[in-house]
């Protein structure tokens, strides 16, 4: 019985939750949150990331010859090595290719080559827009998966007023009042 009701809760919460994969068709990528991207494509570089505010998921393109692939070398942190400098948000990048890696099975990830030929840097698109590292139109933005906005139940909403009561800011009065409101609630 607990299986048949675990399958119909993750079928469920795919219906209402459902993940829209990105779409590589006719020289053009569909991100997850339908912002297409293709050659010759500006892209606004928004902020880095990371601690030091370098970019995470935009980097140094693997076959780049600037290609950092030490792991001993500067302080054993290749990916910080390979960053985008923070010194370049704000600025604006034409997209030279479209690149996909991975396979059906794993899953595959989509990177925008961008550079000016001597210095190229890949931008791993779904995980770049998702962390504002690029700026995109509002429409595009992730959406987070609808919650209830007052996800408060009756028995939080019971334990604050009963606090405020403890604590003498509702007289007894003024809890049963408020006591009876939330039990009325649906």
């Amino acid at each position: 019985m607990k299986q048949v009701l675990l399958i119909f809760s993750l079928l469920i919460s795919g219906i209402f939750y459902p993940q829209i994969v990105p779409k590589f068709e006719n020289d053009t990528l569909t991100t997850s949150t339908g912002f297409k991207v293709y050659e010759g494509l500006d892209l606004k570089i928004g902020t880095g990331s990371m601690n030091d505010g370098d970019f995470k998921f935009i980097r140094t393109n693997a076959s780049s010859m600037f290609n950092y692939s030490s792991t001993t070398g500067y302080q054993g942190l290749a990916n910080q090595a390979n960053s985008f400098r923070r010194s370049n948000s704000g600025l604006t990048f034409k997209v030279r290719k479209i690149m996909t890696r991975g396979n059906k099975k794993n899953g595959f990830v989509y990177y925008a080559k961008i550079g000016n030929g001597i210095m190229n840097y890949e931008i791993d698109l779904e995980n770049a827009i998702k962390s504002g590292e690029l700026i995109i139109p509002d429409e595009f933005l992730p959406k987070e998966k609808s919650q209830n906005i007052n996800s408060e139940t009756k028995y939080d909403k019971l334990k604050k007023i009963k606090d405020l009561k403890d604590s003498g800011v509702l007289s007894e009065e003024e809890f049963q009042k408020e006591k009876d409101k939330i039990m009325s609630e649906k």
